[in-house]
């Protein structure tokens, strides 16, 4: 089978796809039609022996569409198409519209080598091909893609990505520019969503857009976000910026709500995020004064994200806490989350939600001695004063089986400078928990002795004489930072630890010996406070001087604190240095 009859064959089978299939010969500037409708040979439509004449009149008769004219003489050019091939083996392709019964269509012309191609011989083919109905298609398509990409399909403004774009633009021509930006975020619109329903939040969002429309139509409007909207006006007038923004400000505000919180900006930048930020803190301004005319929305905000906060605490305590109490002391109420029969009165229900005036922790299961501390902790005007000083309180109690349980008060939120929601739970405690708790109360005067010394002291301690061990409670000088790991260490291995690495040597001897812990208790018998004065040796080699001062703790005889004070100024002073 010869070459001829095989390109020929394959083109018929193709032909019905296609316009016009033609052979041209480059080197003879001639054609062949291989299919071509009748009316097409009309000269009025250009039709010519030659194909270069042909393709140059079928444009010049009106046969294709004026916008796409002068490309399609380019494309047609017949030193164009040899050029082309005498470079390349690809096909050349373009898309044009075409007078078609009356009226102009897309279409595409073709032209490729023929495999009888020399270079002496230049046989190509070309074809036109109807893709009217896809390429509109197509058009459409990628046109509703760019509406997608750069508008917002709910309120037909540019979006984010359109704003982004606009940034960019605007930075690339490395020049400043005067620009002003407007920048508005919705008031409630979570209240509205919650309250009415996500379509009139929709409706609510809509409303806001086209009043941004009709006020600013001249200007570049965005919504950049669920609540956020933006709009810039690049002009150069900023008495016109400030004068319209103003306007629109006056505007949301004359309704009984305002439904949006504005600022605006006006600078001059390549910058535009600079400006945009300025109106954007302006806009939280207006939003906190929003909240302070109108603070139930503020409210229902803060109540919901409590409630989601509330939820997943409970998640986390409910399985490791006896009770669990969510306590909201401005709306004088208390939600029940978990309750066991120790913890909680019998006649309130779990998930259940009570007034703080009637709050009532169950005096049945706990030991009688115990009752009123437990009460006095979470009474509504303790918790309110303690809890804004501490983020938490708590107190141990015992139950009338003997059993240790902690309640612990927690802050969760202030409000107006008062604490306005705590969390209350309750645990049990283990044994050695228990034990220390039972020291908690006869400890108390103890801490707040130690409290007042820390200030004034270098490093304070407790003796247990029944242990002869001494608990560390402040360590604050560098020289005795080697206690600051410790906290509990006999008082000998004590007093030899500050021998070997604070005192001077020549003292060591004689510290040793007069701060015997025998004779520290004697000599308590006679005096309220027992002082010592040696010298220690500081990291820079310096000497200073360090009072060690004794006395028992206030009302524990079994008890004494140690108090060590460097005194070195106090010492120079005396010897007028």
């Amino acid at each position: 089978m010869n070459t001829n009859f095989t390109l020929e064959d394959s083109l018929q089978l193709l032909a019905n796809n296609y316009h016009k299939i033609l052979r041209i010969n480059l080197t003879e500037d001639s054609h062949t039609e291989l299919k071509m409708y009748a009316e097409e040979r009309s000269t009025q439509k250009g039709y010519s022996e030659k194909i270069s004449e042909w393709l140059k009149q079928f444009a010049l008769t009106g046969q294709v569409d004026s916008r796409d004219c002068d490309m399609y003489l380019k494309f047609t050019d017949i030193n164009n198409i040899k050029s082309h091939f005498e470079q390349s083996d690809e096909r050349m392709r373009f898309r044009y519209r075409r007078n078609t019964n009356g009226e102009f269509k897309w279409v595409v012309m073709e032209i490729m080598k023929s495999s009888e191609y020399q270079k002496d011989n230049q046989i190509v083919i070309l074809y036109i091909q109807d893709v009217h109905d896809a390429y509109v298609k197509e058009l459409e398509h990628n046109k509703e893609l760019e509406f997608y990409c750069n508008y917002d399909t709910m309120t037909g403004l540019a979006n984010f990505y359109s704003y982004r774009s606009f940034c960019n633009s605007f930075a690339a021509s490395l020049c400043e520019k005067t620009v002003g930006v407007m920048f508005g975020d919705l008031n409630r619109l979570k209240y509205v969503n919650d309250t009415e329903g996500h379509e009139a939040g929709n409706h609510y969002i809509r409303t806001f857009a086209d009043k941004l429309k009709k006020f600013f139509w001249d200007w570049n409007c965005y919504r950049v976000s669920g609540d956020e909207f933006i709009v810039i006006y690049s002009g150069e007038d900023e008495d016109s910026f400030y004068q319209r923004a103003k306007a629109f400000e006056e505007l949301i505000k004359s309704d009984n709500v305002p439904t949006a919180s504005i600022g605006y900006a006006y600078g001059i930048t390549n910058e535009l995020e600079t400006v945009t930020t300025i109106a954007e803190q302006m806009m939280y301004a207006d939003k906190q004064e929003f909240y302070e005319n109108f603070p139930q929305f503020k409210r229902a905000i803060a109540e919901e994200n409590f409630k989601k906060e509330m939820d997943e605490l409970v998640k986390v305590l409910t399985d490791s806490y006896e009770a669990l109490l969510l306590i909201d002391l401005e709306l004088d109420e208390y939600r029940i989350m978990k309750k066991s029969e120790t913890s909680i009165a019998e006649n309130e229900t779990e998930r259940g939600v009570y007034s703080l005036r009637n709050m009532y922790f169950s005096r049945t299961y706990v030991a009688s001695e115990y009752q009123k501390l437990r009460e006095e902790v979470g009474q509504v005007e303790n918790l309110k004063k303690r809890l804004l000083e501490e983020d938490h309180i708590s107190c141990a109690y015992q139950l009338i089986n003997g059993e240790w349980r902690e309640a612990v008060f927690w802050r969760m939120e202030v409000s107006a400078g008062e604490v306005s929601k705590v969390i209350y739970y309750s645990q049990d405690l283990d044994a050695s928990m228990a034990k220390r708790m039972e020291q908690r109360q006869e400890m108390s005067d103890e801490f707040r002795m130690i409290a007042g010394l820390r200030e004034e002291y270098s490093m304070i301690g407790i003796i247990d004489l029944e242990t002869e061990n001494v608990h560390m409670k402040d360590v604050f000088s560098q020289e005795l930072r080697v206690f600051k790991e410790v906290e509990d260490i006999s008082y000998k291995a004590g007093t030899e630890l500050i021998a070997e690495n604070v005192i001077v040597p020549e003292e060591r001897e004689d510290f040793i010996r007069n701060l015997q812990l025998d004779k520290i208790v004697e000599a308590l018998k006679e005096k309220e406070l027992l002082s010592y004065f040696n010298h220690v040796l500081r990291d820079d080699g310096s000497m200073a001087c360090y009072r060690f001062n004794f006395c028992y703790e206030q009302n524990n005889q079994s008890k004494i604190v140690l108090a060590i004070k460097d005194i070195t100024d106090i010492v120079e002073w005396a010897h007028g240095k």
